[in-house]
């Protein structure tokens, strides 16, 4: 077993020491920090510890805090009370760093850490952790820190290939090895792209060349954001924000997500107009240039919006892109606008 508080080679342990020892046997720490860049897997060793040690009635003992809103004196209080109806409490926390950044709450962390109740399991989780830091250094070395970094390399591939096995996706090493190549150690990245193959993969029923899949996720680049517009209807401006806050979270800039957004509205309006005049799907994507297979990421949105809809869009889409380049405000704010325009409802100015 790994010595609490040190990794197998001297370093803090990370997903595979948490994956051995936690999630396996089911016997959960007091706290936990998660930290580093590779979210998609933090989350889902959050999402595990959740479901094991609260159960399917847990619902009353699981508390989520943002960091960056929730006072710190709020997150303590909570993990100082009792659970409901007995048994354990998570309370887990989002973005934690840079709260405690703030020597205040480091203080009130630490003197908890010196005596945590037995009935909660506090989940801290951060991007980045100063090691210098008190309350980081007391975490060290009583095995509740946890260091998640993104495979690379061989672990990479064969990430990439067991993800693929579970989505039922046939992919080759070769295969794995340009996913790797193309879109780097971002694992939700590439967990949302083989999503995506794993859909053409299910409509052609035969497995994609390396040349091909080169081709497809190129394109495929293309629609980051499908989120959002997959969302974009009248009187659902909260649920497109949301989505816009968590790609935001996730270090997309507006420069990046707007253009694709306003992009697929164009597209959309295309394609709309071109099914109207009994066009096949081959037929428009020959006239287009788009491929047929990404018709499917257009469709929710076209059948949200309506005719309307989305030739207001078009209007609305011109407008943003402008107001991006031209307007005082900053560039978060002109999007969040463009959406809430999308998404008024008929009539409502």
């Amino acid at each position: 077993m790994v010595q609490p508080g040190k990794g197998k080679s001297g370093t803090a342990p990370g997903l595979d020491d948490i994956v051995a020892q936690d999630l396996k046997t089911g016997k959960f720490r007091p706290v936990y920090v998660l930290a580093g860049e590779d979210s998609l897997r933090i989350e889902g060793v959050v999402a595990k510890i959740r479901k094991d040690a609260l159960g399917p009635a847990g619902a009353f003992n699981d508390h989520v805090f943002d960091g960056e809103q929730v006072p710190f004196s709020r997150i303590l209080q909570q993990a100082l009370s009792l659970p409901m109806l007995g048994g354990r409490q998570v309370v887990y926390v989002k973005h934690a760093g840079g709260v405690l950044d703030r020597q205040e709450n480091a203080d009130h962390l630490e003197k908890y850490l010196g005596n945590p109740v037995p009935e909660t399991i506090l989940i801290l989780t951060t991007p980045k952790a100063d090691r210098r830091k008190k309350w980081v250094k007391i975490c060290l070395e009583a095995g509740y820190f946890f260091e998640f970094t993104a495979p690379t390399g061989e672990s990479l591939i064969q990430w990439i290939l067991k993800a693929a096995g579970r989505l039922g996706l046939p992919l080759d090493r070769d295969q794995a090895q340009l996913l790797g190549d193309l879109l780097g150690d971002d694992l939700l990245s590439i967990k949302n792209e083989l999503d995506k193959l794993a859909l053409l993969f299910e409509d052609r029923g035969e497995a994609l060349t390396v040349a091909e899949l080169n081709a497809v996720i190129m394109d495929q680049a293309e629609l980051k954001g499908y989120e959002i517009t997959e969302f974009l209807q009248p009187g659902r401006a909260g649920d497109v924000l949301k989505t816009w806050y968590r790609l935001a979270e996730w270090g997309r800039s507006p420069y990046e997500i707007a253009p694709l957004v306003l992009n697929r509205i164009r597209r959309g309006y295309l394609l709309q107009h071109a099914k109207s005049e009994g066009m096949a799907d081959q037929e428009i994507g020959a006239l287009t240039g788009q491929s047929p297979w990404s018709f499917r990421y257009l469709s929710s949105m076209i059948d949200n919006m309506g005719v309307r809809g989305m030739a207001r869009g078009q209007i609305e889409a011109l407008e943003c892109d402008r107001q991006m380049k031209n307007s005082p405000l900053r560039e978060g704010a002109v999007f969040e606008q463009a959406i809430l325009r999308l998404c008024r409802e008929d009539g409502v100015s």
